[in-house]
């Protein structure tokens, strides 16, 4: 039977594990999720990953052990049907800002008599012959929160039925607002706030999830009842790691900048 280790986790209560890839590398994908995340996000929204590149990631994904998931570039019944195709067995759909964005992205996602989506075989025939009647309840689907509007619309989003939980953005959600962002180092108006959401999205029986940028910001959210955080990616792991390196030379006298 097909299934969804992800979702299954996260309707149990339980916090999964993963994270980003935004370098456009399939390579990457597969060495994170043999690093034994649960789930890789393939980020197609803000990074240079088109579809045939990301159906590549998705094959690396699995191969690895791991649930591959898209954040699409738009609630787009096309960008939606392809990447689920291609195989993703969760999106993350930005910038959703009111219940009918939301209607609209579970009309994309889930197939008859929940939706509209269109059933093309394919790829999806991998996860089985009974893809066609499980896709509804294994597909992850997470909206964005992370406008004023949707802030002022949240209590009709939560009320559409279909999908599975909201991804709050911090960093747009603080632009929209005019507060500091977590980049510049947050402020406690944005936490306040998030907090609020947090507690009116739980409440609604809706899974939460957010970004997290370190282990320590990760347990905090889980403290918040966050359960889907996707921790840091493959460029800021990369990062951290050069840094870490470049600490250790610079002590020992064997870097110089400039």
């Amino acid at each position: 039977m097909f299934t969804n280790p992800v979702k299954k986790k996260l309707l149990e209560g339980r916090v999964s594990v993963g994270t980003w890839s935004v370098l456009a590398s399939p390579l990457i994908g597969e060495f994170l999720a043999r690093e034994g995340f649960d789930y890789v996000i393939v980020d197609l929204e803000h990074h240079p990953i088109g579809l045939e590149m990301a159906v590549h990631y998705f094959q690396a994904i699995t191969a690895g052990g791991s649930v591959p998931i898209a954040r699409l570039a738009y609630n787009d019944h096309v960008c939606i049907k392809r990447a689920l195709d291609a195989g993703a067995l969760g999106v993350i759909i930005p910038l959703i800002k009111s219940a009918a964005e939301a209607l609209k992205a579970v009309e994309f996602t889930r197939f008859p008599p929940l939706g509209q989506r269109p059933y093309g075989g394919g790829r999806v025939g991998i996860y089985g012959v009974d893809y066609l009647k499980r896709a509804n309840d294994e597909i992850l689907v997470m909206l964005q929160i992370e406008h004023r509007q949707a802030v002022e619309d949240l209590d009709a989003i939560l009320a559409v039925e279909g999908y599975d939980g909201c991804f709050i953005g911090p960093t747009d959600l603080a632009v929209s607002m005019g507060l500091r962002t977590p980049m510049e180092g947050g402020c406690a108006e944005l936490e306040d706030l998030i907090a609020d959401l947090a507690q009116r999205i739980r409440g609604a029986g809706k899974l939460l999830g957010t970004v997290s940028a370190s282990a320590e910001a990760w347990r905090e959210r889980v403290a918040q009842g966050f359960t889907f955080m996707p921790l840091c990616s493959d460029l800021s792991f990369m990062r951290q790691g050069l840094n870490a390196a470049r600490r250790e030379l610079e002590e020992a006298g064997l870097w110089q900048s400039g």
